[in-house]
């Protein structure tokens, strides 16, 4: 034997190398309309019966072929079925790129469920959810409406549209939950641009990622971040929307896009909100004419002083799908917003004259460029220089009740506005300075390394012509942010087991003067530098097809907002000595996709941990608040979702159970709701009146069980004040024809007029009935 292969290696040698140069290969990559990569799409070869690949993570694949031509047929559920002619020399190496259209009879409009048409979201080794805005861009709602629905939300308003809200995320709120658009940072950009201000019309999609955040959202998002995707198509489009409805309500959207095959494309969308907010609460205090307390409350008063108004204009421009770039383009933003102040945080003292307003200028350039270095190398960059003006308007020596009377205040020589103090007519400027830059480079086809370098520079100067001295921020104070981030991702085991490892690098440096009394022109220099670095990984294993299991850790810091550290000038007081706050977060969970015939059934459940150290927090000082390092706590909770559709039917249910503990008194943490959840359905009629039409229906619920607002066990438990059970009813009928072109809907939120109470137990509106008219036209054949 042994002398046979000595005789016969030369020959075998031959044929081995004979046989692997005839071969060649095919590496591509298959994404979407946007350029995003789509994992698990099925390339097969049309010529050869059997012979095929599946897209991984990334949604590359790899084929080896002897010469010919052959044609690859790409498919993925949701898209149309593409073919691509391919002829192959012997030994060719060859790189393509397949790019599939959306098919919309495929994608059920209406179906709002986690991860639905995001396939490389809901493939991350991350806790993520992730939202089809689609079926929502025909409903009254804005972005934060459609987060409320996400499992482990809860967002926490102090009143109608355009009110003050609380984000919270799996037990963290506030800032420790970040937003980005595209990928890119939104801070210190003022009011006018909060997510409450955007209609869900001008997005696409929207991710939620969970306590551990990849590095390419480059922020210090401790407690999770929400990035908003918005509009990336290739096409030209016309999409503009008006829907009006109850408390004077109105709001208009425009968003339109030219696209030249000359690569030239620029993009206009703009937003317009009102309303007088003047919808009814209960339980109001009724006073004398020298302001006592006459022991009466009345029921069904209206706010009178609540109004909203806020608009926005957004232009950009630039080319795309050039040699010099993906992307190149300039952006221009203007938005402003005026708010009647109804009361202050207690509400037994309302106002009548204060209002606040906000003005926002930002100017951005971005650039996209890919395939560098052998087609391994992808580069991100933008920039963008902006100025937030706020401008907060007290003058008014008078004291309202909820009626609308109100008698002038002599007490202090008429000096003293609505708030309290000295009349004011106070602003602030931040000059505000952003760079994100980020790159991937693909070691192989299995794995990658990313760096991301985010820096956010805030300026702020303050002035108010109604004061000689004490002026908040007369001298300019100065905040610094850089967050680096650098991970390593790869995937293993034929693309079941993929991991993401990771540092990020935070530094903090401010400046600026502090008053050493307080209303005393005592004045303090201070200079702060923090240097902290954290780190973390995310992995996700698939253990059969439909199965995935996921876990996450990340320890990680959260550095002080302006506000926070700086406060407004007027009742939020500075504190520069602002420690970081510090995070360890974790999450376990499992996706699990089951199918019989026409039925499909989602099951998405993850039990998370969140143990914090210095928590800022905010505390009062009399009619002042500061925000001090004070709690450190530990939540550890569960959250699971279930969605399931049948044909043009969609049911979806989830709920959220959190135990927050303070741990250096071992207690639950009052004024937080811990249990709570929402429900959806719907049905959907296509070509019910004429081809191509849709008429949808759909119902949803949301729940949240009482809690107490000031502690868990101080106290009698028959006399502790809780904020009560809310339980609203939202329900939506919409329909579409001309193939979406022509849309028309009508929506009854909170139908059962049910009292609902929420941040600091201020009441929210009750019933209320919108209806919106939205005109889209596009060409999707570019």
């Amino acid at each position: 034997m042994l002398k046979f292969v000595k005789r016969n290696a030369p020959s075998f040698l031959f044929f081995l190398v004979s046989v692997a140069f005839s071969q060649s290969k095919i590496t591509g990559t298959v994404t979407d309309e946007n350029a995003t990569p789509i994992p698990e799409a099925t390339i097969l070869i049309k010529e050869i019966n059997g012979k095929g690949t599946v897209s991984n993570f990334n949604g590359q694949f790899s084929l080896e072929l002897p010469k010919g031509s052959y044609t690859l047929v790409t498919s993925y559920l949701g898209f149309k079925s593409t073919h691509t002619k391919i002829v192959l020399s012997e030994g060719d190496q060859k790189e393509i790129t397949i790019a599939l259209k959306e098919d919309i009879n495929q994608l059920k409009d209406v179906h709002l469920t986690a991860k639905t048409g995001a396939s490389k979201v809901k493939e991350q080794a991350f806790e993520v959810e992730a939202i089809q805005i689609k079926g929502l861009k025909n409903i009254s709602t804005d972005i934060n409406a459609v987060l409320q629905t996400v499992p482990g939300v809860n967002i926490r308003q102090s009143g109608g549209l355009g009110s003050d809200f609380n984000f919270s995320l799996n037990g963290l709120s506030g800032k420790q939950v970040k937003f980005f658009i595209n990928n890119i940072p939104q801070e210190n950009l003022g009011s006018s641009l909060t997510f409450n201000n955007f209609p869900a019309t001008l997005i696409e999609r929207v991710e939620v990622f969970k306590g551990v955040v990849p590095i390419y959202l480059g922020s210090d998002a401790m407690g999770g971040s929400i990035n908003i995707i918005t509009n990336k198509h290739k096409n030209n489009f016309l999409d503009v929307s008006y829907d009006g409805g109850s408390f004077n309500t109105h709001r208009a959207t425009l968003n339109t896009q030219y696209y030249s095959k000359t690569g030239f494309k620029i993009n206009l969308s703009s937003y317009y909100n009102y309303s007088d907010n003047d919808y009814t609460i209960d339980g109001i205090l009724v006073r004398d004419e020298l302001g006592n307390d006459t022991g009466e409350r009345r029921n069904n008063v209206r706010r009178f002083h609540d109004a909203y108004e806020s608009q926005m204009i957004n232009i950009q421009a630039g080319i795309v799908d050039k040699k010099i770039a993906d992307e190149l383009a300039v952006r221009f933003i203007a938005s402003s917003n005026n708010n009647e102040i109804q009361h202050s945080i207690d509400p037994e003292q309302p106002f009548g004259e204060v209002f606040e307003e906000n003005n926002v200028k930002q100017a951005a350039i971005i650039y996209r460029k890919s395939k560098l270095f052998k087609e391994r190398l992808k580069l991100n960059l933008y920039a963008s220089i902006a100025e937030n003006r706020d401008r907060t308007v007290d003058t008014a020596s008078r004291r309202y009740d909820w009626f609308g009377n109100f008698k002038v205040d002599e007490s202090n020589g008429n000096v003293a506005g609505e708030f309290g103090r000295d009349k004011t007519l106070f602003e602030f400027k931040d000059n505000i300075y952003m760079i994100n830059f980020s790159s991937n480079y693909k070691v192989n086809e299995n794995s990658s390394v990313s760096v991301n370098y985010t820096k956010n520079y805030l300026r702020r100067r303050g002035k108010d012509p109604a004061k000689l001295d004490g002026i908040p921020f007369e001298t300019p104070h100065i905040l610094d942010k850089n967050i680096l981030g650098l991970s390593y991702d790869i995937s293993l085991l034929d693309n079941m087991l993929n991991t993401s490892l990771f540092t990020k690098g935070y530094i903090l440096q401010s400046e600026g003067v502090k008053n050493t009394e307080r209303h005393q022109i005592s004045l303090e220099y201070f200079e702060n530098r923090y240097e902290k670095l954290g780190y973390g990984m995310a992995s996700s294993y698939k253990v059969t097809k439909n199965f995935q299991l996921k876990g996450s850790f990340e320890k990680s810091y959260r550095i002080p907002e302006g506000y926070e550290m700086f406060g407004d000038g007027l009742l939020l007081e500075s504190n520069p000595f602002l420690l970081p706050e510090e995070s360890y977060n974790g999450n376990l969970g499992f996706i699990w996709d089951l199918k019989w015939n026409d039925i499909r059934v989602n099951i998405d459940s993850n039990l998370f941990i969140r143990d914090v150290k210095n928590l800022m927090v905010l505390t009062s000082e009399g009619i002042y608040s500061r925000y001090n390092n004070y709690a450190e706590t530990n939540n550890i909770g569960i959250e699971s979702e279930i969605t399931t559709s049948y044909n043009d039917f969609f049911f979806s249910v989830n709920t959220t159970y959190q135990n927050i503990k303070d741990k250096r008194i071992g207690e639950r943490v009052a004024n937080i709701p811990y249990f709570f959840g929402n429900l959806r359905t719907g049905y959907n009629f296509e070509d019910l009146f004429s081809d191509h039409d849709n008429l949808s229906l759909s119902f949803d619920s949301y729940y949240v069980h009482e809690f107490p607002f000031m502690s868990f066990s101080n106290g009698n438990p028959s006399n502790r004040r809780h904020i009560p059970e809310q339980l609203s009813h939202n329900a939506q009928l919409g329909y579409s024809f001309k193939k979406g072109q022509y849309n028309i809907s009508v929506q009854a939120r909170n139908f059962t007029d049910a009292v609902v109470k929420d941040n600091m137990d201020i009441q929210k509106p009750g019933r209320a009935f919108y209806v919106k008219l939205r005109y889209f036209i596009s060409n999707k054949n570019n």
